[in-house]
Parts: structure tokens; C-alpha cells; sequence
């Protein structure tokens, strides 16, 4: 017995020698693994960020450095206010912001609001060719917005609404993403809460407002993120039904900058640099409830 115990204390130095060994070159492979890491981020976000420094230092430059053959990140003169002032006096920058904020407000109101109660009756009712409506809802995902692009124009234009706002705000109240995305979320509320609520006399709209909505909360944020930036940067659809000036959005706005003889490439990334203003203060106003929402409405369902 004496034997064995004294075995196991001459194992013990032995086997603490080898464990420490071992830690310093697993801490070694941590080290290098965690740089390697680093670098890589690093070198995704110059790739990510090089565009806006370009814009950044276009804006900051005299018309005369925009036009040389060769590219000079720093500018000889620094003009970006001079540029941003002559921008807004070259073309009406700051009617293009109304039309851009009234659209895009109302279609980020709308579909939210519509996408919410369309992912409710998905999520929380039961009724006959629901599931299948539900898939036909989905099946609308996989067509492409160039392949609709010309029926919608003959709609808009029968209608009567070309050449104005509304043409921008009604085909885009509803997405089947916006549906997917918030009945995905709503399939995670508790049944158990809206049926407390409707036992004690609550109202369906009072039940969705009050109980369904407030617990949906990071995925409406989610959509309205998604919608506000796609409406505001939004291109090819008011090109094809707004050719009104008064009526441009900042998309639009920024085409009035190339001339016939000459591009005002100065000016054009002072205003594009304003015009991306809006979504990044969304953005990051709204990330934490942004990760939130697309990370939750990922698992649920």
C-alpha cells in the first residue's frame, strides 16, 4: 500500500510538469488563432469602409483633383463644406429630402403595421387554406422584382398615379418577407397570454395592440430597418414612375449632377454623403433591437 501511494506522488510532479507544457503552447495557438482572426476582420472592414473613403475624399476636393487620370486619397484642398453648400445651391437637395422622408415614412409605417397583422392571422389563427396561403405568400420571394416590374407599371399607370408619390408608397406597403419574417416572430408569443386576454373581454385589435405588438417589438424594429433603407435608396421604381422635378427623390436627385459636358463629381459625393446620413443614424439608433430581432426570428418557429 505504501509502495502504490508513494507511486502516486512521484506521478504527481511528472504530470503537473507535462500540463504545463502543454498550457503555454495551447496559449500560443489561442494567441496566433485570435490574430489571425483580427486580421482578417481587419482586412474585410478596409474592403467594406474603402468605398466611403473614396467618397469622403471625392467630396473633399476642388472639381480640377476629380478629373485627373491618376487617384489622390488626400486632397490638395480640403473644400467638403464648400462643396455641401454648393451641392444644395445647384440642385433643390432639400426638396428631394421631403419627397424621400414622406415616402419613406409612410412605406416603413404601412408595412410594418400591414406585415404585422398579416403575421398574426398566420401565426395565432386557425382557419381552412391558411398554410397554403401561407406558401403562396411565400412563392412570391423567388420572383424577381424585373420580372412584375412592367404589369405593376400598367396598374400604376391605368390607375392614374404616375407622377405622383403614391405610385412610390402603395406597391411597396406589403413584402413576403415582412410577413415571413414577423409570423416566424409571432409563432414564439405565448397563445397562453392572448387567451388570458380575450377571456377578461379584451377586443382582437386591443389584443394585438397591447399584447402581441409590445412582445414583437424587436422584429417590427428589424423590418422597419430593412424597410427604410431598401425605400430610401430605392432607384429603378421611381426612375420609371416620377419624371417630375418636384417630385425626385434623393436617388434621383443625385443623376442631376451629371451634365452633359461635365460631372460634378465634388458635389455629387458631398450630397450622396448627406444622402446616406438617414439610414446610417437608423442604424445604429436601432442596431441592439435590430441583432435582436434577426437573431430571435432566426430560431423561432
Amino acid at each position: 500500500m505504501s509502495t502504490a501511494v508513494s507511486a502516486d506522488r512521484d506521478s504527481e510532479p511528472a504530470a503537473n510538469a507535462v500540463d504545463r507544457q502543454e498550457k503555454p503552447a495551447a496559449s500560443g495557438r489561442g494567441i496566433l488563432g485570435k490574430a489571425a482572426l483580427y486580421a482578417v476582420l481587419l482586412l474585410g472592414s478596409a474592403i467594406m469602409l474603402l468605398p466611403l473613403i473614396w467618397m469622403v475624399s471625392t467630396a473633399s476636393k476642388p472639381i480640377e483633383e476629380t478629373i485627373i487620370p491618376e487617384f489622390r486619397l488626400i486632397p490638395g484642398e480640403f473644400l467638403l463644406p464648400e462643396n455641401l453648400v454648393k451641392a444644395f445651391q445647384r440642385v433643390p437637395m432639400i426638396l428631394y429630402f421631403r419627397n424621400s422622408v414622406i415616402v419613406t415614412a409612410a412605406v416603413t409605417a404601412g408595412r410594418v403595421l400591414l406585415c404585422a397583422l398579416a403575421g398574426y392571422s398566420f401565426a395565432k389563427f386557425t382557419y381552412r387554406g391558411r398554410d397554403l396561403l401561407f406558401a403562396l405568400v411565400l412563392s412570391t420571394m423567388m420572383i424577381p422584382f424585373y420580372v412584375v416590374v412592367i404589369p405593376l407599371y400598367i396598374v400604376v399607370y391605368q390607375l392614374g398615379w404616375l407622377n405622383n408619390l403614391i405610385a412610390l408608397i402603395v406597391p411597396g406597403l406589403v413584402t413576403a418577407f415582412g410577413v415571413f419574417l414577423l409570423r416566424q416572430f409571432m409563432m414564439g408569443v405565448p397563445s397562453e397570454l392572448i387567451d388570458a386576454a380575450r377571456i377578461d373581454g379584451a377586443s382582437e385589435p386591443r389584443t394585438f395592440l397591447t399584447i402581441v405588438l409590445p412582445l414583437t417589438k424587436p422584429a417590427l424594429v428589424t423590418l422597419a430597418i430593412f424597410t427604410f433603407m431598401s425605400t430610401w435608396d430605392d432607384y429603378v421604381w421611381p426612375l420609371l414612375v416620377i419624371t417630375r422635378q418636384d417630385l425626385l427623390t434623393v436617388p434621383l436627385g443625385l443623376a442631376a449632377f451629371t451634365q452633359e459636358y461635365i460631372t460634378y463629381y465634388n458635389e455629387l459625393m458631398a450630397a450622396a454623403l448627406i444622402g446616406m446620413a438617414p439610414t446610417f443614424l437608423v442604424f445604429l439608433i436601432f442596431q441592439r433591437e435590430f441583432v435582436e430581432g434577426v437573431s430571435l426570428s432566426g430560431i423561432k418557429g
